[in-house]
């Protein structure tokens, strides 16, 4: 992997490439659903005229296109790019390694010009069937383009819930047992075909008709994972499918786990970033239970029965729901208790019914024929049906619960201990199963801690600070929402709350209505309580003090939020158990800074504190600096912001005191836990994720 790492940082962007707009020319490698402002990956094959040996996928937004964006044009575009980046928090997506697992070298946004022009229109075979889709209007489209062309861009938020909570990921996402319905399908299909012809038209054989129908069948799976996009998921299984194939036409025979770890090795070779996508692990963790499933309990072959099949297929889709919950919830702290039994009765249905008529109203549209409408009016009504019971299941309230973040070691115990009991008696005592759940339950022991917390999380360019005591949270900001839906509630806090084990918010503070600080409320309010709410509107002004889980919370400033621009009126508070306090500034100026120092002197000084306005030069004057003399400054700001927060001059202004510097665009989420003997300072980048796997 060090080889590998290696040969990827020679092949990206120069810096000069993220400094300032630059044209490139590239095509679209996306499927584009028609949305108002698409984002789209495009392969970048010339930057400002210097032709890459190599193209590099980038990721784009354009807020306005200037003509309707299609898969397979290529296109001389205007952007501003930024390396390849994501936030960085407890319990949120890893976009950062989720991009890297994809090749994408860097993300940005198409900028207004007259020169931004299409230089070849071809649309692309996916681009085509999934307008032809669309063009129906059918009720249930995003999940059709989901199941025939691996397009989940339709899919609502709504729709997303509904998947996480029945647990049905991997019916939407073409992989194994999609490709496995199409080989099975296709060779059923040739070799009837080959066999008609040699007892009808053909006298003599001089083929080996199972050997032609496996070739072809080959090539009809490698098609359909075209149409699928070649995502990762699906080539997995056409490797496997492949190297299955290579085995009969050799006539070799490998155990179960030569193949499994020769199509590991050649996949890795093949697609080597593709082990920083959690789907890598998700999917080989479940062939290997599918392999312990028929080890477990091996087929006999006593002829062909229905009861049978039946009892095997459940025992199979039942073992694995159970053997993977627990790797699930390790990886995405969620538990949907109802995926077993959705499983048992989707899979077969799904599988079945739904993708061979998906498949096969995808060959007549290709064709151009004329009832491939009317074969997706029939999915849809189909769909409809089972949409309608999994909504039904989805709105039950034990059906899927979020869990705190747990150690690895933990669900790695609980999955061997699980094991255990499946295993055949006589091998390893029943009583380790119970040991192997000790660090499970020990967990969820907790004491009366008498440290505190303020985390301050990675939201962008904006602000949110959890300052939490005995599985309490008072929050001071909430980040920013934009007009495509994204919002830091769902994306940040939510996730970061949730994986701590807390349901509620405590008390929440909106130091000012600027977006980057209150934006994602309403969004937070929709997925969590919120017990008591203070703004400058109300209480959360010069004067104001309480007392929540031991600690003293004063509002320093603004004194009449009338008098000031919404910046200047932000809620200034200090929080403090008596010996260690925090500093939460808002986005006030130097003139406000200068007023707090005259006022309360060396009664601001605190050993945290949060940078006002992100590190804006027209903040974080000398004076205020000597007169909190900080141990720990947090600046909070976006990666490469276009203001070019914090300003050199602030931070050579905080260096002269030897205070500590953090950033939460280099450092991602910082934690510091004030504690009996001091004050500790943990960061996400460096302290709490492989380091690989976020700094790359």
């Amino acid at each position: 992997m060090a080889s590998v790492g290696h040969w990827q940082q020679t092949w990206q962007l120069q810096a000069d490439d993220f400094t300032q707009g630059i044209w490139i020319q590239g095509r679209i490698t996306s499927l584009i659903d028609g949305k108002q402002s698409p984002r789209f990956n495009l392969d970048i094959s010339v930057i400002e005229q210097r032709s890459l040996v190599k193209k590099r996928r980038i990721r784009l937004s354009w807020t306005k296109p200037m003509w309707s964006l299609k898969q397979g044009q290529r296109v001389q575009l205007w952007v501003k790019l930024k390396p390849a980046h994501g936030l960085a928090n407890q319990g949120g997506f890893h976009y950062q390694q989720w991009l890297f697992s994809q090749d994408i070298v860097g993300t940005g946004y198409v900028k207004t010009s007259e020169n931004n022009i299409l230089l070849e229109p071809n649309l692309s075979v996916r681009q085509r069937l999934l307008d032809q889709i669309m063009a129906t209007e059918l009720a249930t489209t995003p999940w059709i383009a989901a199941l025939a062309l691996g397009h989940r861009g339709l899919l609502t938020q709504d729709d997303w819930l509904l998947v996480q909570r029945t647990g049905i990921a991997h019916l939407i996402a073409i992989s194994g047992l999609h490709l496995a319905l199409v080989a099975s399908l296709c060779y059923l299909l040739i070799a009837s075909v080959l066999l008609f012809c040699y007892r009808v038209l053909i006298t003599t054989q001089t083929v080996n008709f199972h050997f032609v129908s496996i070739l072809i069948t080959l090539f009809a799976t490698l098609g359909y994972a075209y149409l699928a996009g070649l995502g990762l998921p699906a080539m997995r299984a056409w490797l496997m499918l492949a190297l299955t194939a290579l085995l009969l036409f050799t006539r070799l025979y490998w155990g179960i786990k030569r193949i499994l770890l020769v199509s590991i090795s050649a996949f890795i070779l093949l697609f080597p970033l593709s082990l920083f996508g959690q789907s890598f692990w998700l999917s080989f963790s479940a062939v290997l239970i599918i392999s312990f499933v028929f080890w477990r309990w091996p087929v006999k072959h006593q002829g062909f029965s229905i009861k049978n099949w039946f009892a095997g297929m459940c025992r199979l889709q039942l073992t694995l729901s159970i053997l993977m919950l627990p790797i699930v919830a390790w990886q995405f702290s969620f538990v949907s208790l109802a995926a077993p039994l959705v499983n048992l009765i989707a899979v077969p249905l799904v599988t079945l019914i739904v993708v061979p008529l998906c498949l096969l109203a995808v060959v007549m549209l290709l064709l151009n024929l004329a009832r491939g409408d009317d074969v997706l009016v029939l999915v849809d009504y189909g769909l409809q049906l089972l949409l309608d019971k999994l909504v039904e299941v989805s709105n039950w309230s034990a059906s899927a619960f979020t869990i705190p973040a747990i150690p690895a070691l933990a669900w790695v115990c609980l999955t061997l201990a699980t094991l255990v009991i499946i295993l055949p008696r006589g091998l390893l005592p029943r009583v380790a199963a119970v040991m192997l759940c000790l660090p499970l339950l020990s967990y969820g022991l907790t004491t009366r801690a008498t440290h505190w917390q303020v985390n301050v999380l990675d939201v962008g360019q904006g602000l949110s600070v959890v300052v939490s005591r005995h599985n309490d949270a008072l929050l001071y900001d909430v980040g920013a929402a934009y007009p495509s839906g994204f919002n830091m509630a769902d994306s940040v806090l939510t996730p970061y709350l949730h994986s701590h084990g807390m349901t509620h918010v405590g008390i929440l503070v909106l130091s000012h209505f600027d977006n980057d600080h209150s934006g994602s409320e309403p969004a937070l309010r929709r997925s969590m309580s919120i017990l008591r709410t203070y703004t400058t509107k109300d209480k959360c002004r010069y004067g104001w003090q309480m007392y929540w889980q031991g600690l003293q919370v004063s509002a320093l400033w603004p004194d009449d939020p009338s008098l000031h621009n919404d910046n200047n009126g932000s809620c200034v508070l200090r929080i403090t158990d008596g010996h260690t306090s925090v500093l939460l500034t808002g986005d006030i100026d130097a003139s406000v800074e200068r007023k707090l120092v005259q006022h309360y002197g060396d009664a601001l000084q605190s050993q945290i504190l949060i940078a006002p306005h992100h590190g804006s030069n027209t903040s974080s004057s000398a004076e205020f600096i000597t007169a909190v003399a900080p141990q720990h400054v947090i600046f909070s700001q976006g990666f490469m912001n276009r203001w070019g927060f914090p300003k050199n001059e602030v931070v050579t202004r905080y260096q002269q005191t030897n205070a500590q510097l953090y950033r939460t665009s280099e450092d991602g989420q910082i934690q510091v836990t004030v504690e009996d003997r001091g004050i500790k300072v943990r960061t996400f980048r460096h302290d709490m994720y492989p380091y690989w796997y976020a700094n790359h």
